[in-house]
């Protein structure tokens, strides 16, 4: 597992998409994310594993599983 740290976005591609976007832009789409972390600007740190074998609709970057997070202050 690795962290990733960044801003909870939501994308209106495809149907709309959250994702995990980091300060150097690169986004990664939330993949099995909880309700609570789906806050649009929230600053978080995210605990996950890259889901290379998957894709989605939107295509806006790598799948992230989201194991755990904690909010930044």
């Amino acid at each position: 597992m690795q962290e990733y740290s960044g801003t909870i976005e939501f994308l209106d591609i495809e149907g709309g998409v959250w994702v995990l976007t980091l300060p150097s832009g690169q986004h990664y789409a939330l993949f099995r994310a909880p309700k609570e972390l789906l806050q649009e600007g929230l600053e978080v740190t995210i605990q996950g594993q890259l889901k290379e074998d998957m894709v989605t609709v939107a295509q806006v970057g790598p799948v992230l599983e989201v194991k755990s997070f904690r909010t930044q202050p």
